[in-house]
């Protein structure tokens, strides 16, 4: 097991997630929630299998490539490193061959999944695009992501745990923009908006084998994905900088800041382990106050 964080120490006890194995996917980048998710997990006492989109190093954003980040293989380094337990698996979660694959190594190396993150997710354009002007392609490639890849990820994993007599839980990410509508956020709004509805579903199907669903809504947090939005938003308008509305989105929550990646981790974390026991088909806000529903 990981020694714990100092976010873990604060807390006064760490869950346990020893003899789990847990997959998350989109967890590559070295800013974001998926990263955060699977360092947590590890320091609990689960194996992890680490999963992220293929990309091209050229696209790695600054940060990254100033400390030589090498996307999910980081990761489990860092893991391993502390004495841990993972694997990193490249995977396009809209290629259903390629869940496929990722999750017969997963179970092979590591063992069968049954705490599962479907963090994988894009932008799409979120801060740019109006419906009206939207192009179709992105369109479809972000439902195709946000939506199809949670549904391939989800579907998969449910099925290797009834095959395997495991029971387990889901942890499926949508967003604030799937609790209200955003204009020029194109599909993003559409496919989180999907994702709180597929979790509902399929917490009421899973129930029977022994497996809960729920759902985490992050608000603005410090990440590359949300960095991306704060350019595109300014770039629409013409008349601020990424910075300003930045300021300006922290100003609008309660508790006036950004989110930490850390901050998600831990409701990730409390929802997949058996401290959330009795919890299945909810979505819960981790946004700093700013929505109370």
């Amino acid at each position: 097991m990981l020694p714990p964080s100092r976010a873990d120490k604060a807390e006064g006890q760490m869950m346990d997630m020893t003899g789990r194995v847990a997959l998350v996917t989109g967890a590559g980048r070295m800013r974001g929630i998926g990263r955060a998710t699977a360092l947590r997990l590890a320091r609990a006492g689960a194996a992890v299998v680490v999963s992220e989109s293929r990309r091209a190093p050229a696209s790695f954003p600054v940060e990254e490539r100033a400390v030589g980040w090498q996307g999910a293989a980081s990761v489990v380094a860092e893991i391993t490193a502390a004495g841990g337990r993972a694997a990193a698996i490249a995977c396009d979660v809209t290629d259903v061959a390629d869940v496929e694959a990722m999750f017969e190594r997963a179970i092979t190396e590591i063992g069968v999944p049954d705490a599962i993150v479907n963090n994988a997710g894009t932008a799409g354009g979120a801060g740019s695009t109006p419906i009206i002007d939207m192009d179709d392609a992105l369109w479809h490639r972000t439902i195709a992501i946000n939506l199809d890849g949670t549904y391939h990820v989800a579907k998969h994993a449910a099925r290797a745990m009834r095959q395997a007599g495991t029971k387990g839980a889901i942890v499926n990410i949508s967003s604030l923009a799937g609790r209200t509508g955003m204009a020029n956020y194109g599909a993003y709004c559409a496919s989180k908006f999907a994702v709180i509805g597929f979790t509902q579903q399929l917490a009421q199907e899973l129930v029977a084998i022994g497996i809960r669903v729920n759902c985490v809504c992050p608000g603005s947090v410090d990440t590359d994905m949300m960095d991306g939005t704060f350019q595109r938003t300014a770039e629409r308008s013409g008349k601020v900088v990424p910075a300003d509305v930045k300021r300006a989105v922290a100003k609008g929550i309660p508790m006036r800041r950004q989110g930490h990646v850390e901050e998600q981790a831990a409701m990730i974390g409390f929802l997949l382990s058996d401290d959330a026991s009795y919890i299945t088909g909810q979505t819960i806000n981790v946004d700093g106050g700013v929505r109370m529903d």
